[in-house]
């Protein structure tokens, strides 16, 4: 019965994967063999279609930890092994994108400070963190425990933190400690944005402003979602909207990044 209630969304998830594959490679081979685009350009999308077929591969490694007749639970070291790579590969994705329109648009205006460039580029990473340690929070459930903000059952750090033996193991298979620690880095991540987002508006200007604006105004929103999704016990549409929302704040945050690319000097 849980195979069945699941079948749907697993299905077109393939489906939808495959197709992404034949939406890169299809024009691939076309624009090469037009002669449209840069040698570069097509080593790197050869690149990237290799690693979506390896996040295929790790997609199936992970799906077959879940073959057990009395559950349709995977992995979570897999399922993690599998969202970093898909983060990965929008990432890089989205990297060369935005490359290309820069070509095609000319030099960005604008203008930034070297400080704000770093705390951007530091802002980036930490949101992929973030990301990264939900994936663990997902796999296994630890938000449907501890569902209330900011105190874990009425402790600023949980009980139970470090029961398990040896210590490294709480960082990946203890609910309290894997819930305490997406707060804690998710926490640091929305601080951080936000300063760098103030920053950006005393600072910088033109569209690199409105950039970090507009990060900044998305850690917001995926900072609020993440508390109401825990608060009510993570309902399936809110977990979606917090997973998605995720998404968007990497997005804004390498572009944020991507537009102050040689503009790190005011003026």
């Amino acid at each position: 019965a849980g195979f069945k209630g699941i079948f749907w969304l697993e299905w077109v998830h393939r489906l939808w994967g495959r197709l992404m594959g034949i939406a890169l490679l299809a024009p691939l081979l076309w624009f090469a063999w037009r002669g449209r685009i840069s040698r570069g350009l097509a080593l790197r999308m050869a690149g990237l279609l290799v690693l979506g077929g390896l996040q295929g591969a790790i997609g199936w490694f992970m799906v077959a930890s879940g073959f057990d007749a009395d559950r349709t639970a995977v992995s979570p070291y897999r399922l993690v092994m599998h969202l970093t790579l898909a983060v990965s590969l929008y990432a890089a994705l989205l990297w060369t994108a935005l490359g290309v329109a820069r070509q095609a648009a000319g030099p960005a205006t604008g203008t930034t400070t070297p400080t704000i460039r770093r705390l951007t580029a530091l802002s980036a990473v930490l949101v992929a963190i973030t990301i990264v340690a939900g994936g663990f929070v997902a796999g296994l459930h630890a938000g449907l425990t501890y569902n209330s903000f900011p105190l874990m059952d009425g402790h600023l750090v949980p009980e139970g933190y470090a029961s398990l033996h040896p210590t490294w193991r709480n960082l990946f298979e203890n609910v309290a400690a894997v819930q305490f620690n997406h707060r804690l880095i998710a926490t640091l991540t929305a601080a951080l944005v936000t300063t760098t987002a103030i920053l950006g508006a005393w600072r910088a200007t033109g569209p690199i402003r409105a950039a970090l604006a507009a990060l900044g105004a998305a850690v917001i929103l995926q900072y609020a979602l993440g508390i109401a999704t825990l608060l009510w016990v993570v309902p399936v549409s809110l977990g979606t909207a917090h997973q998605a929302v995720a998404m968007l704040l990497l997005t804004a945050a390498l572009v944020a990044l991507h537009v102050q690319r040689a503009k790190d000097r005011m003026g």
